[in-house]
């Protein structure tokens, strides 16, 4: 078969877009709204001309059958991934001033101090949680772990390697890059060990089995649930609860909100909330 050139697209009829909607459900918790068509057919064009399929209703049957590959690659060209460093930056002075303290105050060395970053992207939000660790704990006396999660299976090995270009740095200022980061030979950045020794990077789908005990003292969640149905928000929140005690927090993006759920956690900041 004759390669197709990169700039072609294909049609999408309604029925092969219900089906990609089903589909995203599926594989993902996402809700795929009417209005986002036009970015499918843009971002899977590209997908089929890397395989050399015809139509999306090829490549809609090829991710239908079970366990195949191209499941990965499904998921990680549907994601989005818009982060930087220290986004919302109230939340990590309320995690250095209030949170990292009260946490720490009386509990053992045998007690680390256990953080997850659920939808961690390429991981520019556990970084700035490392950061702030450091900044506000000594790890010595009071060891902290970073879960780094995403279902995007190529950003989770972003985040384990900590390397990143001058325009994956936004949001890091000068003085925290000179402090935290050291530059390659490549013009590039990687991040200090000491805060790469506090990540356990590991992809998860959110709506799959979560190989995460119970006991999480933090859990960033931040612009995830907008994307997901009532259904799946109330199932994703109550899973959360699950793994939290009472006195734990759950951070959440500046448009999310935990409406519905006064019964497990109590507002106690601007989109943070403690576990009741």
């Amino acid at each position: 078969m004759e390669a197709l050139s990169s700039d072609s697209r294909r049609p999408l009829s309604d029925a092969s877009y219900r089906e990609f909607q089903r589909l995203v459900l599926l594989h993902t918790g996402i809700h795929l709204t009417d209005n986002k068509r036009s970015m499918i057919v843009n971002r899977f064009t590209r997908r089929l001309n890397a395989l050399n399929i015809e139509t999306f209703e090829e490549y809609i049957e090829l991710v239908s059958k079970k366990n195949n590959p191209e499941t990965i690659d499904f998921i990680d060209t549907i994601t989005t991934n818009l982060t930087y460093f220290f986004r919302e930056p109230h939340h990590f002075d309320f995690l250095g001033k209030v949170v990292l303290p009260k946490l720490a105050a009386g509990r053992s060395r045998a007690e680390p101090i256990r953080i997850w970053s659920a939808g961690c992207s390429s991981g520019q939000e556990p970084y700035s949680i490392g950061m702030t660790v450091l900044d506000k704990l000594d790890i010595r006396k009071q060891p902290v772990k970073i879960l780094c999660t995403d279902i995007h299976s190529k950003l989770v090995v972003t985040t384990r390697v900590g390397i990143y270009g001058r325009e994956q740095l936004r949001g890091l200022d000068p003085e925290a890059r000179s402090k935290w980061f050291k530059e390659t030979e490549d013009g590039r950045w990687q991040a200090d060990i000491a805060i790469r020794q506090m990540l356990y990077c590991k992809r998860l789908n959110l709506f799959g089995p979560w190989p995460v005990r119970s006991g999480v003292d933090v859990i960033m969640c931040r612009n995830v649930l907008i994307y997901f149905n009532d259904e799946y928000q109330r199932r994703l929140i109550s899973g959360f609860a699950a793994m939290q005690t009472p006195g734990s927090y759950l951070f959440i993006g500046h448009s999310e909100t935990l409406d519905g759920f006064s019964r497990l956690y109590k507002r106690v900041a601007n989109t943070v909330y403690e576990r009741l």
